[in-house]
């Protein structure tokens, strides 16, 4: 990964403390307690929280959407402790919604105790969505400083007090019409990644040979033939103004079967995203500033560093 601790001693003038935000809370949030946690796999599969979850966590995200449990702190602000700062309490809130949304469809299909491996299930949605969503906003960030390198001038926090915030609109219709547009695409990043077959195909792999084969096809139905992306869609949708707009990318299909049972299917605009990536980009440029080429079309970083809080 690009090492970009050094930005905000060589970029003193794009590094404004009192001007740069951390989307989703503005001022820094206090980060005492906070400790590395290594991405690696072992880590990863043995993960979760022992604490007992935040029951504010689930309230919060109405307000402040996934950055009420995870929240991206800019190389401008902490240029030793940059990265994506996980609340544990809020994981542990989170994962047991997620418990309650897929026990409700898939307990039925259960003929074993397979706890262990719902539980590590649970812990990869969550943690994929969070990181996922906090991903693109250094994504936004780190563009914001190779232009400013190039250009001189500042982008990011110019583009923050605009844009971040700005009050809702009643209706959305258009990309261009979303005023936290940037909170939009980092919510449709994560939903492009639930709605992927092939992602879909590796959830729910964890319990092929662990339960009869019949339900197996069951749980790999829940996952590849569209109903958890039905659940997250409502998730999704009790978050703030910007967060939710990230439903303006989508295409929702519907379909009755002999039983009246109405399928819901969504897939995303290739068109409408493109849209969304431009205006985003034309922001983050600035006012005056010609179009410039769309950064975040195929982009992809690194993860950044992930700490627990």
């Amino acid at each position: 990964m690009e090492d970009l601790r050094d930005f905000a001693s060589s970029f003193p003038q794009f590094c404004d403390r009192a001007a740069v935000r951390v989307p989703g809370h503005g001022p820094l949030p206090s980060l005492e307690a906070a400790h590395p946690f290594e991405m690696s796999a072992e880590n990863l599969t043995g993960f979760r929280i022992q604490e007992p979850k935040d029951p504010e966590t689930l309230p919060a995200m109405l307000k402040l959407g996934p950055e009420a449990v995870a929240f991206y702190v800019s190389f401008r602000l902490e240029p030793e402790r940059w990265g994506i700062y996980l609340r544990g309490r809020g994981v542990k809130a989170l994962q047991e919604e997620y418990h309650r949304i897929l026990w409700r469809d898939l307990g039925k299909y259960a003929d074993r105790d397979v706890s262990d491996v719902a539980e590590r299930v649970e812990y990869s949605l969550v943690l994929d969505y969070l990181l996922t969503h906090a991903k693109f906003h250094f994504l936004v960030d780190r563009t914001a400083a190779q232009w400013e390198r190039e250009g001189g001038a500042a982008r990011y926090a110019p583009y923050q007090a605009k844009w971040y915030g700005p009050p809702a609109k009643p209706v959305a219709q258009q990309p261009e019409d979303v005023g936290n547009l940037e909170e939009a695409l980092a919510n449709l990043d994560a939903f492009r990644m639930y709605i992927n077959p092939t992602y879909g195909e590796g959830v729910a792999a964890v319990v092929d040979g662990r339960l009869d084969p019949r339900n197996v096809d069951e749980w790999k139905a829940f996952f590849i033939g569209g109903r958890f992306a039905v659940e997250m869609a409502n998730v999704f949708s009790r978050q703030p103004a910007g967060w939710k707009d990230f439903a303006r990318f989508l295409n929702r299909k519907t379909s009755v079967g002999s039983t009246n049972y109405v399928r819901i299917q969504y897939s995303y605009s290739p068109e409408l995203l493109e849209r969304g990536q431009k205006e985003l980009a034309k922001r983050l440029a600035g006012d005056g500033t010609p179009n410039p080429e769309n950064p975040f079309k195929d982009a992809s970083v690194e993860l950044p560093n992930v700490y627990l809080l």
